[in-house]
């Protein structure tokens, strides 16, 4: 265990440079607002401006016209780690990149109110563009396809939530540049 403790410090003190000459972004996705939840997530760019680098939290209620389960609500709340690279120039217009997810998933059968909870983790390719508007606020639209390394239908009180083992994901971020 402790040499896992070193590696991890000797991994972080190396990239620190890296980390201290960019700038931190905050943003947020206001259609999980609307879908009676939320949306925080923090970017950090890396190396030359190019790549970087989110963490984040959310949560949402899926509409049944999204996941298809009739008689189904399904509610996620989750943690998310986003990797970036924008190859035309730094931190501005096209970006593509990487999505990985975890999320806590209700399932509650609408008719009796029973609910189940299962674990997600999500994992797949993303690609978006960043609109900036001065120096602080920007708008990213982007798309993610992630497959659910855990999915598996769920069963209520006899009826079936079928859920996919891929996820196709459109969001529309909003941030703000320190």
């Amino acid at each position: 265990m402790t040499f896992c403790k070193i590696i991890v410090l000797c991994t972080a003190l190396s990239l620190w440079p890296a980390f201290a000459r960019a700038q931190w972004e905050a943003e947020a996705d206001p259609t999980a607002y609307a879908l009676k939840g939320f949306s925080a997530h923090v970017g950090h760019s890396i190396f030359d401006g190019r790549s970087r680098l989110q963490f984040g939290a959310f949560g949402a209620e899926t509409p049944e016209w999204i996941h298809g389960n009739s008689g189904f609500t399904e509610n996620s709340r989750g943690v998310t780690l986003k990797v970036d690279y924008f190859p035309l120039r730094p931190s501005d217009g096209w970006f593509v990149g990487a999505d990985s997810n975890y999320a806590r998933v209700r399932y509650e059968l609408n008719q009796t109110h029973e609910r189940t909870y299962r674990n997600l983790v999500g994992l797949g390719p993303r690609v978006g563009y960043r609109f900036n508007f001065g120096k602080h606020l920007y708008v990213s639209p982007w798309v993610s396809v992630d497959y659910q390394l855990n999915a598996k239908d769920v069963t209520i009180s006899g009826k079936t939530f079928h859920e996919s083992r891929y996820s196709v994901f459109p969001a529309l971020h909003l941030g703000w540049r320190f």
